[in-house]
Order: structure tokens, then C-alpha cells, then sequence
């Protein structure tokens, strides 16, 4: 009949699109960034609050910000510490992350060759920051201070 032949006409259209409208939902949480010399360790994945489907994440002064890191470990450390810069112009400048030990932050303890993880952190962005545009470097050390995790995030602060 003509409505059968309408509806596989619209099936066969629509449904490309609709597979690719669920993919890009998956992706929810993507953002860019890069890999600044993660040695010990490969990143899965990063996602930060507020950031989705962006090049530059723009962090509101005031607010806590939320960020998911998947890593798989290479090596075999009883500890991961977490450091995090804010990086201007090549220079990176120390910032306080309220718990600096990852294993207190969703990392399983200690971490093992091929394991793979899920860190979990927050940090402030405090009204006092100025408006800039930087980038985040956010390292997860092991016990030998090598990189677990090491990325840079383009953010802009407002």
C-alpha cells in the first residue's frame, strides 16, 4: 500500500538521524582538551560541569565546578596525589584543590597495572579570580611524583 511504502521511505530517513541524535546525547558531558604528558597512565575521558559540547569551558565565579576523569593506570602506586594550575600565558600558577588525595576522591587504592578508574574531584571558582581566559592543568600523581593523569582544559572564567 502507499502508507507502507510512505512509512519505510520515512524510517529509512529519519532513523540515521535519530541514531546519531542518541549518540551525540551520549556525549553530553565532552569537552576538549588535551593530554599534556600522562606517562604512567592513558585518559579515557574528561568531563567537567557546565561544559558540554564546548572548545572553551566557562566557569562561573562562585560556583563549584565538578570534574570526571577516566584513566587506566600502567603502574602499580599506593598513592595518587591530585595537583591542579591554573596555566597563563606558559606560566602555571598553583591552586588549592580542597582534597588533594585522589584516593579519597572515587580512585581505588592502591591503583594497579591495567586497572581502570574514575576520578572524581570539585573545586571552587572563587569570586575573587579574575575574568581571564586560561587553561586548567589538572595532574594525578603516583607515588614517584610521575603522571597518572595529566590534562590541560581550556576554561574562561566569569
Amino acid at each position: 500500500s502507499p502508507l507502507h511504502t510512505t512509512t519505510d521511505a520515512m524510517a529509512r530517513h529519519l532513523l540515521p538521524g535519530t541514531l546519531l541524535l542518541a549518540a551525540l546525547c551520549g556525549l553530553t558531558e565532552a569537552i576538549k582538551w588535551t593530554d599534556c604528558g600522562s606517562s604512567e597512565g592513558q585518559v579515557a575521558s574528561v568531563s567537567v560541569t557546565g561544559c558540554e559540547h564546548t572548545d572553551t569551558c566557562n566557569l562561573k565565579k562562585g560556583t563549584d565546578v565538578s570534574l570526571i576523569i577516566d584513566f587506566t593506570s600502567n603502574v602499580k602506586s599506593p598513592t595518587v596525589q591530585v595537583k591542579a594550575y591554573g596555566v597563563l600565558e606558559h606560566v602555571p600558577i598553583p591552586f588549592d584543590v580542597p582534597q588533594p588525595d585522589a584516593c579519597q576522591s572515587g580512585v581505588t587504592c592502591p591503583v594497579q597495572p591495567a586497572g581502570k578508574y574514575n576520578y572524581r574531584g570539585s573545586f571552587p571558582i572563587k569570586p575573587m579570580y579574575p575574568s581571564i581566559s586560561l587553561d586548567i592543568k589538572w595532574e594525578l600523581l603516583d607515588d614517584k611524583d610521575q603522571y597518572l593523569v595529566c590534562v590541560l582544559i581550556p576554561v574562561k572564567i566569569d
